[in-house]
């Protein structure tokens, strides 16, 4: 009977020990390591496990601009949610793709790359209906902005955006495209004439420019400031954060301050990917990245503002067109809705302008 007895205590006991070991793979917010394909996994404030994974993220813009802020703050935000297990690696200027805009959508397309941001001119090359955005005058104001591109008109542009084969995460901002030049001061249509005018790869920005009387042409961003340098072009239209950084006010007097031509970024993410992912991840990566690309806008506007008052500050003359002015701008345009309707699409344009 004692050794019965004895039996019984020490099972118990070997019982309590298992109880206690627990499993030590479960840890909450522990990561194992892994890539984009999964790994071990991670609990994230609810208790839920995730896979760990490693997405890239690439964008055409520099570092130190608000393209790669947007990446980063999409990573941590992800990683905060889900205990660590997702890690996101920020490569900007198109690191990956050797600099090429168009071949880092294409990788996200294909699935080597896992996210994305790019302008709505480029994503144009794959798609020519999101040009849609970039209609002249096609936005009066910030607030304009974000009423379209928050309501029904982004969801159009965003399906067209996912026929790709791709996620819409959110719609960030490239800005209002403003006008510098070394000539004169562009007051009204008039002082446009003959400008030699160096403007972004996009059929639909020619033809506006087309109409406003400037002698435009194309040129890679990289051989720009040599160019306003050595005169071989008069100007060049950007948004004043990239202009900036290019350092366009050493090489340019007159800046012009409008709202003629406007681009969005989109943020994506593969769309075979999205797919595979449990209903609570997607859910996490939807809310991180409309909220990383609001954040982006926001980031971008600021910019606008500290750029402008540098500008000032150093001498560049700084012209905001007068209602008229803006509207006789318009006015020329307008061919341009209909000239683009067969490519753009009439529902789509529509979407935008309500008409």
């Amino acid at each position: 009977m004692k050794k019965f007895l004895a039996l019984i205590m020490a099972l118990a006991l070997c019982l309590s020990l298992a109880a206690c070991g627990g499993d030590s793979g479960s840890g909450s917010g522990g990561t194992t390591g892994g890539d984009s394909s999964g790994g071990g996994d991670a609990s994230g404030d609810g208790g839920t496990e995730f896979p760990t994974m490693t997405w890239k993220y690439t964008c055409s813009a520099t570092e130190n601009t608000c393209w790669a802020d947007m990446g980063r703050d999409f990573g941590d935000m992800v990683s905060e949610a889900t205990g660590g297990a997702i890690t996101v690696e920020v490569y900007a200027a198109d690191q990956l793709t050797a600099g090429n805009q168009t071949e880092g959508i294409q990788g996200v397309v294909d699935g080597t790359i896992e996210l994305s941001a790019h302008s709505n001119i480029i994503y144009s090359n794959f798609e020519p209906k999101l040009n849609v955005v970039s209609l002249p005058f096609l936005f009066s104001s910030f607030d304009d902005v974000d009423a379209k591109l928050d309501g029904a008109a982004g969801e159009a542009v965003g399906e067209v955006v996912e026929g790709m084969g791709l996620h819409l995460l959110g719609i960030a901002e490239n800005g209002f495209r403003h006008v510098t030049n070394s000539v004169r001061p562009i007051e009204k249509m008039s002082d446009m004439q003959g400008l030699k005018l160096r403007v972004a790869g996009s059929e639909l920005l020619g033809a506006a420019y087309t109409k406003w009387g400037a002698n435009w042409t194309n040129a890679n961003w990289s051989e720009v400031y040599t160019g306003l340098q050595t005169g071989t072009y008069d100007g060049q239209e950007n948004p004043l954060p990239t202009a900036d950084g290019a350092s366009i006010s050493e090489v340019q007097k007159y800046v012009t301050y409008w709202t003629g031509i406007y681009d969005c970024i989109f943020f994506t993410m593969n769309g075979e990917l999205y797919d595979s992912l449990s209903p609570e991840l997607q859910k996490i990566v939807d809310e991180c990245g409309q909220k990383a690309a609001q954040n982006q806008r926001a980031l971008e506007r600021q910019g606008d503002e500290e750029v402008l008052k540098k500008w000032e500050e150093s001498g560049m003359t700084v012209t905001r067109l007068t209602d008229e002015a803006a509207e006789e701008f318009r006015q020329a345009a307008l061919p341009c809705y209909d000239e683009f309707a067969d490519v753009l699409t009439p529902e789509l344009i529509s979407a935008f302008t309500g008409e």
